[in-house]
Protein backbone atom coordinates (compact mmCIF):
# COMPACT_ATOMS: atom_id res chain seq x y z
CA UNK A 1 0.00 0.00 0.00
CA UNK A 2 2.46 2.71 0.79
CA UNK A 3 4.27 1.36 -2.18
CA UNK A 4 1.41 2.30 -4.64
CA UNK A 5 1.31 5.88 -2.60
CA UNK A 6 4.80 6.57 -3.58
CA UNK A 7 3.78 5.57 -7.08
CA UNK A 8 1.11 7.61 -7.11
CA UNK A 9 3.04 10.53 -5.91
CA UNK A 10 5.78 10.15 -8.07
CA UNK A 11 3.49 10.29 -11.33
CA UNK A 12 1.84 13.46 -9.32
CA UNK A 13 5.18 14.48 -9.48
CA UNK A 14 6.26 13.72 -12.73
CA UNK A 15 2.83 14.83 -14.29
CA UNK A 16 3.25 18.07 -12.45
CA UNK A 17 6.88 18.84 -14.25
CA UNK A 18 5.80 17.69 -17.99
CA UNK A 19 2.48 20.17 -16.85
CA UNK A 20 4.94 23.42 -16.04
CA UNK A 21 7.40 22.49 -19.05
CA UNK A 22 4.25 22.58 -21.54
CA UNK A 23 3.04 25.95 -19.75
CA UNK A 24 6.78 27.41 -20.28
CA UNK A 25 6.53 26.14 -23.66
CA UNK A 26 3.80 27.50 -25.30
CA UNK A 27 4.81 30.77 -23.28
CA UNK A 28 8.22 30.92 -24.94
CA UNK A 29 6.23 30.27 -28.11
CA UNK A 30 3.57 32.93 -27.82
CA UNK A 31 6.18 35.89 -26.47
CA UNK A 32 9.21 34.55 -28.25
CA UNK A 33 9.05 32.31 -31.22
CA UNK A 34 5.76 33.25 -32.81
CA UNK A 35 6.83 37.01 -32.92
CA UNK A 36 10.08 35.87 -34.44
CA UNK A 37 8.80 34.28 -37.13
CA UNK A 38 5.59 36.34 -37.37
CA UNK A 39 7.24 39.79 -37.66
CA UNK A 40 7.49 42.60 -40.11
CA UNK A 41 10.24 42.39 -42.88
CA UNK A 42 10.46 45.68 -44.43
CA UNK A 43 12.48 46.04 -48.16
CA UNK A 44 13.58 49.81 -48.86
CA UNK A 45 13.69 50.40 -52.63
CA UNK A 46 14.11 53.40 -55.53
CA UNK A 47 14.96 53.64 -58.66
CA UNK A 48 15.67 56.22 -61.05
CA UNK A 49 11.78 56.47 -62.46
CA UNK A 50 8.09 56.82 -62.19
CA UNK A 51 7.00 56.42 -59.34
CA UNK A 52 10.61 56.88 -57.08
CA UNK A 53 10.83 59.59 -59.29
CA UNK A 54 8.46 62.36 -59.85
CA UNK A 55 9.64 65.54 -61.95
CA UNK A 56 7.91 68.66 -63.10
CA UNK A 57 4.74 68.38 -60.52
CA UNK A 58 3.19 71.14 -59.96
CA UNK A 59 3.49 72.84 -56.17
CA UNK A 60 1.10 75.55 -55.94
CA UNK A 61 3.03 78.40 -53.79
CA UNK A 62 3.93 76.09 -51.02
CA UNK A 63 7.24 76.95 -51.41
CA UNK A 64 7.64 80.37 -52.57
CA UNK A 65 8.85 83.24 -50.24
CA UNK A 66 6.90 86.28 -52.27
CA UNK A 67 3.85 87.02 -53.55
CA UNK A 68 5.92 88.37 -56.53
CA UNK A 69 7.41 85.28 -57.64
CA UNK A 70 4.23 83.53 -57.97
CA UNK A 71 3.40 85.97 -61.16
CA UNK A 72 6.92 84.77 -62.92
CA UNK A 73 7.26 81.44 -62.49
CA UNK A 74 5.32 78.42 -62.15
CA UNK A 75 6.36 76.61 -58.98
CA UNK A 76 7.18 73.11 -59.87
CA UNK A 77 9.13 70.50 -57.58
CA UNK A 78 10.96 66.90 -58.58
CA UNK A 79 10.30 64.40 -55.90
CA UNK A 80 12.76 61.23 -54.66
CA UNK A 81 10.35 58.71 -53.27
CA UNK A 82 11.65 55.45 -51.33
CA UNK A 83 9.15 52.82 -51.35
CA UNK A 84 8.54 50.67 -48.15
CA UNK A 85 7.62 47.46 -48.65
CA UNK A 86 6.11 44.93 -46.08
CA UNK A 87 6.74 41.36 -46.95
CA UNK A 88 6.60 39.67 -43.53
CA UNK A 89 3.93 38.14 -41.61
CA UNK A 90 2.50 41.16 -39.48
CA UNK A 91 1.79 44.91 -40.05
CA UNK A 92 4.41 47.09 -39.46
CA UNK A 93 2.98 49.39 -36.53
CA UNK A 94 3.58 52.81 -36.27
CA UNK A 95 6.34 53.27 -38.64
CA UNK A 96 8.18 56.34 -38.65
CA UNK A 97 11.19 57.99 -41.32
CA UNK A 98 13.99 60.52 -39.52
CA UNK A 99 16.77 61.67 -40.79
CA UNK A 100 19.78 60.18 -38.48
CA UNK A 101 22.71 62.30 -40.15
CA UNK A 102 23.93 64.34 -43.50
CA UNK A 103 27.88 63.35 -44.25
CA UNK A 104 29.74 66.08 -46.47
CA UNK A 105 32.63 64.87 -47.25
CA UNK A 106 34.50 63.88 -43.71
CA UNK A 107 31.68 66.77 -42.36
CA UNK A 108 28.62 65.11 -40.24
CA UNK A 109 26.14 67.35 -40.01
CA UNK A 110 24.62 66.76 -37.21
CA UNK A 111 22.23 69.43 -37.70
CA UNK A 112 19.42 67.39 -39.53
CA UNK A 113 19.12 64.81 -36.82
CA UNK A 114 15.74 63.87 -35.71
CA UNK A 115 14.28 65.46 -39.14
CA UNK A 116 11.07 63.56 -39.73
CA UNK A 117 10.65 62.29 -43.30
CA UNK A 118 6.72 62.91 -45.31
CA UNK A 119 5.16 59.92 -46.26
CA UNK A 120 3.81 60.78 -49.67
CA UNK A 121 0.24 59.58 -48.90
CA UNK A 122 -0.12 62.21 -45.90
CA UNK A 123 1.07 65.68 -48.18
CA UNK A 124 -1.66 67.53 -46.33
CA UNK A 125 -0.49 70.51 -43.98
CA UNK A 126 -3.90 70.01 -42.33
CA UNK A 127 -2.93 66.49 -40.68
CA UNK A 128 -3.26 66.26 -37.18
CA UNK A 129 0.63 67.01 -36.87
CA UNK A 130 1.05 64.76 -33.37
CA UNK A 131 0.22 61.55 -35.39
CA UNK A 132 0.95 62.34 -39.59
CA UNK A 133 4.78 60.95 -38.89
CA UNK A 134 3.72 57.69 -37.59
CA UNK A 135 1.86 55.16 -40.50
CA UNK A 136 1.21 51.62 -40.43
CA UNK A 137 1.86 49.48 -43.29
CA UNK A 138 0.11 46.10 -43.41
CA UNK A 139 0.97 42.85 -44.99
CA UNK A 140 1.80 43.23 -48.88
CA UNK A 141 1.38 46.53 -48.77
CA UNK A 142 3.67 49.25 -49.60
CA UNK A 143 4.17 53.00 -49.11
CA UNK A 144 6.19 55.81 -50.12
CA UNK A 145 8.26 58.25 -48.26
CA UNK A 146 9.85 61.87 -50.25
CA UNK A 147 13.63 61.60 -49.37
CA UNK A 148 14.32 65.13 -51.01
CA UNK A 149 12.57 67.32 -53.23
CA UNK A 150 14.03 69.82 -55.75
CA UNK A 151 12.10 73.21 -56.86
CA UNK A 152 12.45 75.44 -59.29
CA UNK A 153 12.33 79.00 -57.32
CA UNK A 154 15.81 78.34 -55.91
CA UNK A 155 18.48 75.89 -56.23
CA UNK A 156 18.67 73.98 -53.02
CA UNK A 157 18.00 70.53 -51.72
CA UNK A 158 14.37 70.54 -49.89
CA UNK A 159 12.79 68.51 -47.51
CA UNK A 160 9.64 67.71 -46.94
CA UNK A 161 7.88 68.76 -43.54
CA UNK A 162 5.02 67.83 -41.66
CA UNK A 163 5.45 71.08 -39.27
CA UNK A 164 4.06 74.54 -40.14
CA UNK A 165 6.63 76.35 -37.62
CA UNK A 166 9.91 76.22 -37.31
CA UNK A 167 11.28 73.45 -35.24
CA UNK A 168 14.92 74.17 -35.18
CA UNK A 169 16.04 72.05 -37.84
CA UNK A 170 17.15 72.45 -40.98
CA UNK A 171 15.05 71.60 -43.65
CA UNK A 172 16.92 72.65 -46.67
CA UNK A 173 20.48 71.62 -47.88
CA UNK A 174 22.98 73.80 -50.48
CA UNK A 175 23.76 71.81 -54.09
CA UNK A 176 26.50 69.20 -53.56
CA UNK A 177 26.82 65.81 -52.69
CA UNK A 178 26.31 64.41 -49.94
CA UNK A 179 25.81 60.86 -47.73
CA UNK A 180 22.13 61.11 -46.12
CA UNK A 181 21.52 58.35 -43.51
CA UNK A 182 17.87 57.73 -42.26
CA UNK A 183 16.72 55.79 -39.72
CA UNK A 184 13.31 53.63 -40.06
CA UNK A 185 11.72 52.80 -37.01
CA UNK A 186 8.69 51.04 -35.30
CA UNK A 187 6.76 49.79 -32.63
CA UNK A 188 7.29 45.71 -33.33
CA UNK A 189 10.41 45.71 -35.02
CA UNK A 190 14.46 46.52 -35.04
CA UNK A 191 15.26 49.87 -36.06
CA UNK A 192 16.29 49.83 -39.54
CA UNK A 193 19.22 52.52 -41.28
CA UNK A 194 18.99 53.27 -44.95
CA UNK A 195 21.93 54.90 -46.43
CA UNK A 196 21.72 57.15 -49.58
CA UNK A 197 24.04 59.25 -51.62
CA UNK A 198 22.59 62.54 -52.57
CA UNK A 199 23.10 65.27 -55.05
CA UNK A 200 22.25 67.99 -56.77
CA UNK A 201 23.96 70.19 -59.17
CA UNK A 202 24.55 74.23 -58.85
CA UNK A 203 21.40 75.52 -60.94
CA UNK A 204 17.73 75.90 -61.08
CA UNK A 205 16.97 72.39 -63.45
CA UNK A 206 15.13 70.45 -60.86
CA UNK A 207 15.28 67.21 -62.22
CA UNK A 208 19.41 67.43 -61.70
CA UNK A 209 19.04 66.15 -58.52
CA UNK A 210 19.64 62.63 -57.70
CA UNK A 211 19.69 59.81 -55.05
CA UNK A 212 21.14 56.01 -54.88
CA UNK A 213 20.34 53.52 -52.09
CA UNK A 214 23.54 52.39 -51.18
CA UNK A 215 22.89 50.47 -47.90
CA UNK A 216 20.25 49.07 -45.74
CA UNK A 217 20.93 47.72 -42.28
CA UNK A 218 18.77 46.31 -39.53
CA UNK A 219 20.09 47.63 -36.04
Amino acid sequence: MAEKILIVGIQIEIWAIIISFVAILIALLKDFILPFWKKPKLEFEYKEKVPFRKENIAIGNLKLKSASVVNEIKPLGTFLRMKVKNNGKNPAINCRCQIFNIVKESEVLNDYEGFPLKWASRPELILDQRNAERLSIGIGEQEFIDVAVAVNTDKKIHFEKYHSIPIGIPETLLPGKYELNLLFSGDNFRPYQISFKLQKKDNYNINEIYIKLIGVEQK
